[in-house]
């Protein structure tokens, strides 16, 4: 993933602009990227997991989205059978909807170096799940059991793929 921070504009909703930034969060930025994150409320341990993930654990990056000052997203990157992972995903409830995630999500897949980029969605996310496919990821597996009776499916996408979708 490429670590130098930058900015852009994308045309989302019709009309509206949106104007960001991508960054590598920082972890003064925890408290803010909690807020985004819908299971920090039931789960005490994300703290831990997004702080050690920022400090780089297991080779985690953790991006950040900007929109007028505010982080509007962020995603935590990290590794699948010696492949990038997106671990975790999330937009800000008042950003949901507009694009901030597929914009995120087009950083992370042009920033990857290698051939493939897994992801996974729980078989519930159908809002997730939906924008893979739209993307153009392909389901890959599915494990069961890690949630009771939600179904975790996997994703992947080819940098080929994203390569002839950026040319087009």
């Amino acid at each position: 993933m490429d670590a130098v921070s930058h900015k852009g504009s994308e045309t989302v909703e019709g009309d509206l602009v949106m104007n960001f930034e991508f960054r590598l969060a920082t972890l003064a930025d925890v408290p803010e990227i909690l807020l985004l994150d819908p299971m920090a409320e039931r789960e005490e341990r994300r703290y831990d997991y997004v702080s050690r993930s920022i400090q780089g654990d297991m080779g985690r990056t953790v991006n950040v989205l900007m929109l007028d000052g505010m982080i509007a997203a962020f995603s935590v990157v990290g590794e699948f059978f010696g492949h990038p992972f997106l671990e975790l995903i999330a937009t800000a409830p008042n950003r949901r909807r507009l694009g901030v995630a597929s914009t995120l999500l087009s950083h992370i897949e042009t920033g990857i170096d290698d051939d493939r980029l897994f992801v996974s969605a729980s078989e519930s996310n159908t809002i997730m799940r939906d924008l893979l496919i739209q993307r153009g990821y392909r389901i890959t597996g599915m494990v069961e059991n890690l949630d009771p009776n939600d179904a975790e499916i996997f994703f992947v996408i080819f940098k080929v793929f994203i390569d002839a979708q950026l040319r087009a």
